[in-house]
C-alpha cells in the first residue's frame, strides 16, 4: 500500500474545502493553513453539499492538521502545497515564510492572476512550481432563497469540464490521480497559463460591469450602451493579452460581439442548478480587490505597450475600492 501524500492547503474556504474533501476521499493526509480565526471551525471539520437540485445529501471533511502560521511549519513536512487564495492573497510576507518551510513540495497555485506563478519563483525555484485552473463552482450555503438542513459549502462540477493543471509531470501527475481517486475529474494539459489568461479576460470584464449596475446581467443586456462599453471593454483586454502572451485568443473570445455577449449573458444563468447571479455577487464581493488587480494589471500592461485601455480605465474607475 502506498505511503499517503502530505498535503498543505492554504486557505480552508470554498475552494480549499472542495479540493480538500476529495484529496481525503483519495486517502491523502491532508492539512490546512488558514487564519487564526478560522481554525476552530478548520478543526470541527467542514460540511459539503454536492448541488444535484438539492441538499438531501453531505460529506463532511475533517483536516488532519490546522495550521495557522506559515513559520510554524515543520521544514520539509509537506509533498504538496496548494494556494486556494485569491492573487491578492499572495502579497505579504507569509508568502516567504512558506517557501522557507517548503523543501521540495510541489507548490501548485489555483490562483488566477497572470503573473502568480511569477510572483512565486521569486521564492520558490520554479521548476517546483505547477498551475491549476479552477472549473468546478463552490460557494456558502445556503443562498438567499435557498434551504439547507446545516449551513455549509455547496459546490456543482459542471458537465465535461475537469480541473486542470500544468506544471512538471512528476510534479502534477500525483495530485491529478489523487483528485481524480477522489472522484474529482482532473486532467493534466498544456498552455493552461493562456487558457486561464483569456478566460479571465472575458469574465472579469463581466463580473466588473454587472457589479456597477447592482449585479444583474440583464441589467447588462438590456442596456446599449452598456454592452458596447463591455464588447470594448473585452477587445482591449483580448489585445493585451495576445501581445503579452504572444498567443492568439480562443476563436469564442473573437467572436465576443454585442450579439454574441447578449446571448451569453442570457444563456449562461441557466445552466448551473444555483442561482448564478447571487452567486458571483457573493464570490466577487468577497474578492473584489482581486476583480481590480486584474483590471489594474491589464492597464499596466496595455499602457506598457502603447495598446488602447480607456474602456479599461473608465470601467476600473467606475468601481472605485473594494
Amino acid at each position: 500500500m502506498e505511503t499517503p501524500m502530505r498535503i498543505l492547503i492554504v486557505g480552508a474556504g470554498s475552494v480549499g474545502q472542495l479540493y480538500g474533501l476529495h484529496l481525503a476521499r483519495a486517502g491523502e493526509e491532508v492539512h490546512v493553513l488558514v487564519r487564526p480565526r478560522y481554525a476552530e471551525e478548520a478543526r470541527l471539520g467542514y460540511r459539503l453539499y454536492e448541488r444535484r437540485r438539492d441538499f438531501k445529501q453531505h460529506a463532511i471533511f475533517t483536516p488532519d492538521g490546522v495550521w495557522t502560521d506559515a513559520a510554524e511549519l515543520p521544514p520539509g513536512h509537506f509533498d504538496a502545497v496548494i494556494l486556494a487564495i485569491p492573487s491578492t492573497g499572495l502579497r505579504g510576507p507569509w508568502l516567504a515564510s512558506l517557501a522557507r518551510q517548503l523543501g521540495d513540495a510541489t507548490l501548485l497555485t489555483l490562483t488566477p492572476g497572470l503573473d502568480d506563478v511569477q510572483t512565486l519563483a521569486e521564492h520558490v525555484p520554479p521548476d517546483q512550481i505547477a498551475r491549476g485552473l479552477i472549473t468546478s463552482v463552490s460557494y456558502p450555503a445556503p443562498f438567499p432563497g435557498e434551504s439547507c438542513p446545516q449551513p455549509g459549502t455547496a459546490y456543482w462540477f459542471p458537465p465535461l469540464t475537469p480541473a486542470l493543471f500544468e506544471g512538471p509531470n512528476d510534479r502534477v501527475t500525483p495530485i491529478v490521480a489523487a483528485l481524480k481517486r477522489g472522484h474529482m475529474s482532473s486532467r493534466r494539459v498544456t498552455g493552461l497559463a493562456e487558457k486561464a489568461a483569456f478566460g479571465s479576460g472575458v469574465l472579469m470584464p463581466i463580473v466588473a460591469h454587472m457589479e456597477t449596475v447592482g449585479w444583474s446581467l440583464e441589467r447588462v443586456r438590456e442596456d446599449e450602451e452598456k454592452v458596447s462599453e463591455l464588447v470594448t471593454t473585452m477587445s482591449q483586454i483580448r489585445a493585451i493579452l495576445e501581445a503579452t502572451l504572444q498567443a492568439r485568443a480562443p476563436l469564442p473570445m473573437r467572436l465576443l460581439n454585442p450579439a454574441t455577449v447578449r446571448l451569453l449573458t442570457r444563456l449562461a444563468p441557466r445552466v448551473p442548478p444555483f442561482d448564478f447571479e447571487v452567486y458571483l455577487q457573493v464570490h466577487f464581493t468577497k474578492v473584489g480587490a482581486q476583480t481590480r488587480m486584474f483590471l489594474d494589471d491589464y492597464i499596466q500592461k496595455g499602457e506598457s505597450l502603447d495598446l488602447p485601455t480607456g474602456a479599461i480605465a473608465e470601467l476600473r474607475a467606475k468601481l472605485g475600492d473594494a
